[in-house]
């Protein structure tokens, strides 16, 4: 049985192989972390058009606050644009979102005494 010999030098392009692949892997990946970053940012302004969705968008996240300010803000903005019909179907869904933020702030309590009694 004979043994192969393996120069260093062999050693060394195959560590360079490995590196480059590593460096193509992360550009791979930094590519991809622009472009849906892009994308995002493509989304957000398609978003902040229209009060709506902007308004939806929130609420999907489950960030109430934003969504009742967004709510407000879009009842202002369709007020001046003479759209009150907009403006009416805004507020009724604010009423719902409103009672959406009420129960987040009333768990966050909850949970803030529960974690304070267990701590006596």
């Amino acid at each position: 049985m004979a043994k192969k010999r393996i120069s260093y030098e062999e050693d060394f392009d195959e560590d360079d192989e490995l590196l480059l692949d590593r460096k193509a892997k992360r550009r791979l990946r930094q590519q991809q972390q622009q472009q849906q970053a892009a994308e995002n940012q493509q989304e957000e302004q398609q978003a902040s058009d229209d009060p709506m969705t902007a308004v939806i968008a929130l609420c999907q996240e489950n960030r109430w606050r934003e969504a009742v300010l967004a709510c407000y803000s879009a009842i202002e903005h369709y007020l001046v644009e003479d759209k009150a019909m907009q403006a009416e179907q805004i507020r009724m869904a604010m009423q719902k979102i409103d009672r959406s933020l009420r129960r987040q702030m009333i768990l966050a309590f909850i949970n803030e005494a529960q974690k304070m009694l267990n701590k006596e």
